[in-house]
């Protein structure tokens, strides 16, 4: 058995300051998805992925972390099981379960994740791929609402980053909590926490400062992506009530489950804290 190591997952990292070609770009629609449906990407864009430059990436723990829980445990190993059965409720991210990194996942993987859940050596080569949106000039975060209309309050709504002579410009829409009766309430939402109204409030725009300027490019200087939809979307019909959009110079990934590529939940996340803290 190899040892489980620092170095030992593999990551595929794109250099995308050059334009928007490098990966296929699937929008998630506003209808209701059925799952039942396939996709075929064009050869381009087939071709870009296979041209990703192979690395090693830097946390080596999420491979076989099939609940992304941070932790791998025996329900991990149940999780990878069931996605090699074909059964629904399995891993929500196909690559953080294939720990042989065969591009398949299969019941040798589970049994990989059950050893490295007990602490027993594994080669793990779960493929991960990394973007660089660093150097973007125009990023462009929207929310959708979807099959239920959730809207946080206090998150934003829209989210504009644009580089200009001063830096980068900060144009950001809140949604906030209104009075039940208020002609711009929301129609037919379902706000987290719950509120009789929510409605959007622009925020005055300004440039970001410095730090925080290093920051959100720091944010963006590794940005993980999932090429595969969740296992599940081919086996029952997922519904977020709300979905996110991120958009950097025309490069851009769904949190929806379905989307591909679109973003992990942890790294969609993570994203939202960074715009949050800017706020």
């Amino acid at each position: 058995d190899g040892v489980e190591g620092a170095g030992s997952t593999t990551t595929r990292r794109v250099n995308a300051h050059a334009g928007n070609h490098e990966l296929p770009h699937l929008r998630a629609r506003h209808y209701r998805y059925l799952m039942t449906r396939t996709s075929l990407a064009p050869a381009w864009a087939l071709l870009a992925i296979l041209l990703i430059v192979p690395a090693w990436a830097a946390t080596p723990q999420q491979c076989g972390d099939a609940d992304l829980s941070g932790a791998r445990t025996v329900t991990d190993g149940v999780l990878v099981l069931r996605t090699a059965a074909d059964l629904a409720g399995g891993c929500s991210v196909a690559s953080r379960c294939d720990v042989d990194g065969n591009g398949s996942v299969t019941v040798t993987d589970g049994v990989a994740a059950l050893r490295l859940a007990a602490g027993l050596p594994v080669e793990i080569q779960c493929p991960n791929t990394v973007v660089d949106r660093s150097r973007f000039t125009l990023f462009d975060f929207s929310h959708r609402f979807a099959f239920g209309n959730c809207p946080r309050i206090g998150a934003p709504s829209r989210f504009i980053l644009a580089e200009s002579d001063q830096g980068l410009v900060l144009n950001a829409t809140l949604i906030v909590e209104g009075t039940a009766g208020d002609p711009d309430c929301l129609p037919d939402t379902t706000p987290v926490p719950f509120a009789a109204c929510v409605k959007t409030m622009p925020l005055p725009s300004r440039v970001l400062t410095a730090e925080e300027e290093a920051r959100v490019r720091a944010g963006f200087a590794a940005v993980a992506l999932e090429l595969e939809r969740n296992p599940d979307c081919g086996r029952v019909t997922i519904e977020p009530c709300l979905i996110e959009d991120f958009n950097w110079d025309g490069f851009e990934v769904t949190d929806f489950a379905c989307g591909e590529p679109r973003l992990a939940p942890d790294q969609a996340a993570a994203l939202d804290a960074l715009l949050a803290s800017l706020l």
